[in-house]
């Protein structure tokens, strides 16, 4: 763990810092080879393109996903606790949904694009009829 990071960890409140610790922890020992920084004064853990911050605010703590679609589970047991797309905010009085929690870092963190290449870069049609399509009607010459 860098300086930065345990300074951060270090400034907290008593209850969000178990309760990032915890985060940091599963995290850490779930994903052996996440890259952990502090990217905007704020934890960052990013593995390949899917990244997880913790942000500390005023009296809650807020985890923002790089995939909104992972707060699904968490929007339909606790709507209060989801803010904007892809941001959970734990007050410091709230329980902590950690089953939850680590649900939705889980199927960030393990995100893959359905098709790619060998390179890992995502496949696309080429030439598809629908370009050809657009191109030809792009050259038309105007109707009289």
């Amino acid at each position: 763990m860098s300086s930065e990071i345990l300074r951060f960890i270090d400034d907290q409140p008593e209850i969000r810092r178990e309760r990032i610790l915890a985060i940091r922890s599963w995290i850490v020992e779930t994903f052996p080879e996440i890259f952990e920084s502090m990217q905007n004064q704020t934890p960052t853990y990013k593995l390949d393109d899917n990244w997880i911050s913790l942000v500390s605010e005023k009296n809650s703590l807020s985890i923002y996903l790089c995939k909104s679609q992972a707060l699904t589970e968490l929007r339909k047991k606790f709507p209060a606790l989801i803010g904007g797309k892809a941001r959970l905010t734990i007050r410091d009085t709230d329980p902590f949904p950690w089953k939850e929690i680590r649900s939705s870092i889980r199927s960030v963190l393990k995100y893959k694009p359905k098709s790619t290449n060998r390179k890992g870069g995502i496949l696309t049609k080429r030439n598809s009829s629908s370009k050809k399509t657009a191109l030809r009607q792009n050259t038309r010459s105007p109707k009289k």
